[in-house]
């Protein structure tokens, strides 16, 4: 591992060179919501705020146009991405793209996906301390997946070399950066007050009555699964044309909370009931991805809970579930 030091001021200077061939994304703050957009400075970049929108955006798109077909013709969107650099992803999103690449690039090859994702280097940015009271990514055994990761040190920042695509970036911005013998310490890389999530094993809690409490305040509106950066689920749909000749297949993000997810053809629903869909989103995130996989799906951003229309708050939920004891729980009364 080697570590450069950053000055903050040349950060405008370092952005502006590179996104003259190169695309920056790095988090933005307009009208009071933060998301990743395109900059060439760094003069509206705001590194400690929390996006609003997940990063899966900028490669498994929103809405997104699989091909066109006229007649027996059928045209594939050909065209090829800029080099893109993430800039400022939190450890919790770094790892949700590590999800995201597993299940398009590895476990399906999706070719799509593919090329958007492919060519980009993704620099991290430090938390100190929770973003909110509804981050738990200390809970979740997060991994290191980017290039380089950023730590805030007053004037400066403190870049942590962890791949060699790092590397070379390093090397091709020479000018701005300086080797140091510092080296991140132990309690820099622990997110203070982020390990809310104390019991990851919920295998036995699927029947317990606290569920309840928050199948009750759920409206089944899919916000959960639509601002969460590491649900993968999508659904497709063809728009033809009123000749019936010509037409687009698109696919788009889809919620495992809509009773129309799990529609089939005869209109069998396998999921009827709320309780039955509220439950299969968390068990996924937590138990069910881990069984097959190896690690959680969820990575603690706290989304799900931070903008939910009626704060429905799991991780309160479980530890009431994990104590035996009713406990209480700050959802929105409807």
């Amino acid at each position: 591992m080697s570590c450069f030091e950053l000055k903050k001021r040349d950060l405008d200077k370092l952005i502006q060179l590179i996104s003259r061939k190169t695309d920056v994304y790095a988090p933005v703050k307009k009208n009071g919501v933060t998301k990743f957009e395109k900059v060439s400075g760094s003069r509206e970049v705001v590194l400690q705020e929390h996006s609003y929108l997940p990063l899966k955006r900028l490669f498994f798109k929103p809405l997104e146009i699989l091909f066109d077909f006229h007649g027996s013709r059928m045209s594939v969107p050909k065209s090829k991405p800029r080099r893109k650099i993430i800039l400022g992803a939190k450890r919790c999103d770094l790892n949700s793209i590590l999800r995201q690449d597993m299940m398009f690039m590895n476990e399906n090859s999706d070719v799509y996906y593919t090329r958007e994702r492919e060519n980009t280097l993704l620099i991290g940015y430090q938390c100190k301390s929770a973003f909110d009271k509804y981050c738990f990514c200390e809970s979740m055994d997060l991994e290191e997946c980017q290039d380089l990761m950023l730590f805030d040190h007053g004037p400066v920042f403190l870049v942590e070399v962890t791949s060699e695509k790092g590397r070379e970036l390093i090397e091709e911005y020479k000018k701005f950066f300086t080797k140091t013998d510092k080296i991140p310490l132990t309690e820099e890389k622990v997110v203070k007050n982020a390990n809310r999530l104390k019991n990851k094993n919920i295998s036995q809690l699927y029947d317990n009555p606290v569920w309840k409490k928050g199948v009750e305040l759920c409206i089944s509106c899919g916000a959960c699964n639509l601002l969460c950066p590491s649900c993968y689920c999508f659904s497709i749909e063809d728009k033809n044309d009123m000749n019936l000749k010509s037409g687009t297949r698109i696919r788009f993000h889809a919620s495992c909370q809509l009773k129309s997810f799990t529609k089939v053809a005869g209109n069998h629903v396998f999921r009827e009931s709320r309780d039955g869909r509220f439950k299969h989103r968390i068990y996924h995130q937590l138990q069910w991805f881990r069984d097959r996989h190896g690690l959680n799906l969820c990575t603690g951003c706290g989304r799900c809970i931070r903008f939910c229309p009626t704060r429905i708050d799991f991780v309160e939920l479980i530890s009431q579930m994990s104590k035996k004891e009713p406990g209480s729980f700050e959802g929105i009364n409807i």
